[in-house]
């Protein structure tokens, strides 16, 4: 359907093998290595000389600045109005750790085959990442300047929180009183095949970001053999406070912004589906429960989600724990906060004996601009101008994006954050993120250069 304009890309390959260079770049973090590693941070910074080098036409005319290996930013000057705010790209050179073994081909080997490319981070995210630099390179080489300052900010820590790389980088736009009519980041696709009863493309435009906080449960005891276990075991008090919370779930919501992409579907159809998701605060607890029947995804956008995602116990067979653990994962949807969302597990658990603490870094919900969510405010038009350059006649609906993004940590700087990864994607191409044998097809991470140097121009 949108594959004949990538024509020029697709038989260009100079786009593409710088593609596959940045994917050769193993800038996964290793086990146990910390801030100040310098093997660690070698590959960070070997990402950053790559862009420099790899894009000169761009180089000519931003400005670069390298704030740590957890840090690059750029400005590209706009030649326009100076009081016009300028916008900010954001982007993450990190990958996730994987487990080679179980993939078929080299992790870091990106090769190409059947009209993909394979690799860590194809999808999640340096094919944006290298697409946006396509895009500005392209234009500066033939002396495009922006109407307005454009802005990017690249982190080598994302998949880690962001704390060293877009937190910091955060900070020091707020030290240069520097803020931004908006903010794009990696998120929601043009879906395909994702919402059951709908059979087109969808482009999701995840203006609201639910909040991220890891939870410790810990029940403490004596440690010693197994032979003479206690009489009440910590795994056991573990297990029962593991198994309220499961039967507990947090109350369904209905945000301003589900709700209106749910007005938004029911444009697509007709009859009473229709009118259920044009009436959804109307219906209440009828809708949640219709809606949600056998999606997860679905569901996720209702309400705070608990997941129980880590177990940690004794260090051998044979021995009783001095402490068991469990660390849950939530993901807050307003009004839940952190300090909310914890009380509300400590009141579910109901028993002194387990401890429950903040595991890591948290981050509370980040909300929309309001005009977002009625299909208008900072930045909309543009990137409705953009998508309807590679995707024409695809609509575009505000969402919820589920996942956290560096973009949390600019909520503060930004009138709006657009969190929108331009590439078609369908539920088995989305899963590979994070997972094994995760590609991206060429035709993708062309559409992906169209979209941004269309976003630039509309700049």
């Amino acid at each position: 359907m949108f594959k004949e304009a990538n024509s020029y890309y697709t038989l260009n390959m100079e786009p593409i093998d710088r593609f596959r260079k940045a994917v050769t770049i193993k800038t996964d973090w290793p086990k146990d290595a910390q801030p100040g590693d310098v093997a660690a941070e070698a590959p960070l910074l070997a990402f950053q000389n790559f862009l420099a080098d790899s894009y000169p036409a761009f180089h000519r005319v931003a400005e670069r600045r390298v704030l740590s290996p957890y840090a690059l930013v750029y400005r590209w000057p706009g030649g326009g109005d100076s009081l016009e705010k300028p916008i900010l790209l954001l982007a993450h050179y990190d990958v996730v750790p994987v487990e080679a073994e179980k993939w078929t081909i080299d992790p870091f080997g990106a090769e190409t085959k059947e009209g993909f490319i394979y690799g860590r981070g194809t999808l999640d995210m340096k094919g944006i990442l290298i697409g946006i630099m396509e895009a500005a390179e392209a234009l500066c080489a033939r002396g495009f300047k922006p109407r307005r300052d454009i802005w990017f900010a690249f982190g080598g820590d994302e998949e880690r929180t962001g704390i060293l790389g877009a937190l910091q980088t955060a900070k020091w736009f707020a030290n240069k009183g520097i803020c931004f009519a908006m903010v794009l980041d990696e998120g929601s696709p043009v879906a395909e095949g994702m919402i059951p009863g709908i059979d087109r493309p969808l482009a999701l435009f995840s203006i609201e970001e639910k909040g991220f906080l890891s939870l410790d449960l810990t029940v403490q005891q004596k440690p010693g053999h197994a032979s003479r276990p206690p009489e009440t075991q910590a795994v056991a008090t573990l297990a029962q406070a593991l198994t309220r919370i499961s039967q507990r779930p947090f109350p369904f919501r209905l945000t301003p912004t589900v709700e209106s992409f749910f007005r938004g579907l029911s444009g697509l159809g007709s009859g009473p589906r229709a009118w259920a998701m044009a009436h959804a605060r109307l219906l209440g607890g009828l809708f949640f429960k219709a809606a949600a029947a056998g999606s997860s995804d679905i569901s996720a956008l209702f309400r705070t989600t608990v997941a129980m995602t880590q177990l940690e116990g004794s260090v051998a067979d044979n021995v009783m724990p001095s402490a068991v653990r469990a660390v849950l994962n939530l993901r807050l949807l307003p009004p839940w906060t952190i300090e909310t969302a914890m009380a509300r597990i400590r009141e579910i658990v109901g028993d002194k004996a387990v401890a429950v603490t903040v595991h890591g870094f948290g981050s509370g919900p980040v909300p929309a601009n309001p005009e977002h969510a009625k299909m208008g405010g900072p930045g909309w038009q543009e990137m409705i101008g953009a998508l309807t350059a590679v995707y024409p006649g695809v609509p575009a609906f505000p969402f919820l994006m589920l996942a956290t993004t560096d973009s949390r940590h600019y909520r503060d700087l930004a009138e709006g954050i657009f969190r929108f990864s331009p590439h078609l994607l369908n539920p088995r191409e989305l899963a590979l993120v994070h997972g094994h044998d995760e590609r991206i097809s060429v035709d993708n991470f062309v559409t992906g250069i169209r979209f941004y140097r269309a976003l630039f121009e509309e700049m």
